[in-house]
């Protein structure tokens, strides 16, 4: 009976320690896009690993090139700002793995989705994104491309 008692506790110990994990590697990702679409560098900064690797697919096929922090930050300079209200961010399949995790997540606005492929490292007890691979959702039949809009 001592026994089963004890395997029950190591079980539930586990359980409780990744679902901890789990729910900060889901609050660095979402830190990671709200900032990103809100155009707070500083705070998306804060989650994100020096060496950071963004790319992705374009609809051509053509891979673009890597976004490290620094090309980021130009980019957030240049682009409108979108409210969190109007995001469609869900993070989904977390998998925590010692210090290491992947998440897929969904993401985008009304008009336009896509997926991204996130690897974050566990560092001093946070957890930083340090690949980022995102390709877009197939265009609806009849939606026109956004015309990109200059910043003011």
């Amino acid at each position: 009976m001592k026994k089963i008692t004890f395997l029950l506790f190591v079980f539930v110990l586990s359980t409780n320690t990744l679902v901890a994990q789990e729910k900060a590697v889901e609050k660095a990702v979402l830190t990671y896009i709200e900032n990103f679409f809100e155009n707070k560098f500083e705070e998306m900064n804060a989650v994100l690993h020096p060496r950071l690797s963004k790319r992705g697919l374009n609809p051509n096929g053509k891979i673009n090139e890597d976004l490290p922090p620094a090309k980021l930050k130009e980019m957030m300079q240049k682009k409108r700002a979108l409210p969190l209200a109007k995001q469609q961010n869900k993070v989904v399949d977390i998998r925590v793995f010692n210090k290491t995790a992947q998440v897929t997540l969904i993401t985008g606005y009304p008009r336009m989705k896509w997926k991204e492929y996130i690897t974050l490292v566990q560092m001093n007890g946070k957890w930083k994104l340090i690949d980022v691979f995102w390709e877009y959702y197939p265009r609806k039949k009849g939606m026109k491309p956004q015309k990109r809009r200059k910043k003011n």
